[in-house]
């Protein structure tokens, strides 16, 4: 009988602790970016349909008040703007940790201001980071056209443990 309770009591201690280990922690945090580099085509099944791909620079700006480098690459199929996208972020820090995330997700709204919503996950990390794993979500917004000169506006919500 005491083997057994003391048996529970191991368990329950053995559950508790790991528990607090692989607790999940959340992480909001903005992102601002220009789009740099886009190519893409307009079919001709549908009025205004583009597929393409693009590339944009900028930052993430963290609820410390610190600031990291951002590197966005995206494709993306659109009818009037609206549409599915996938796209990569590469988050670097100052010290040159990296999070590299994955959003797939939604334009909707009109072509010349669209909103965004996506699932984020997490894909790796280095440095600090290493050991980061988790998911979330995106949602944003463009207050123009998609082309070269655009800027994009995101925030994230983001459940990670390391």
């Amino acid at each position: 009988m005491k083997n057994s309770i003391f048996v529970v009591i191991l368990t329950v201690f053995a559950l508790c602790s790991l528990d607090s280990y692989s607790q999940m922690k959340e992480h909001h945090f903005g992102v601002k970016y220009q789009i740099k580099n886009l190519n893409y085509e307009v079919l001709e099944d549908s009025p205004n349909h583009k597929m393409g791909l693009a590339h944009g620079v900028g930052l993430a700006y963290l609820k410390d008040g610190t600031f990291a480098n951002v590197n966005v690459y995206f494709v993306f199929d659109y009818i009037n703007g609206g549409g599915n996208f996938i796209e990569n972020y590469i988050i670097q820090f100052k010290d040159s940790s990296i999070i590299s995330l994955k959003a797939e997700g939604n334009s909707y709204g009109t072509e010349s201001d669209p909103l965004f919503s996506a699932k984020v996950i997490i894909l790796k990390g280095t440095g600090s980071y290493a050991n980061i794993k988790g998911d979330g979500k995106m949602t944003g917004n463009r207050k123009k056209n998609l082309d070269e000169s655009a800027t994009v506006n995101l925030s994230f919500e983001i459940k990670y443990s390391d």
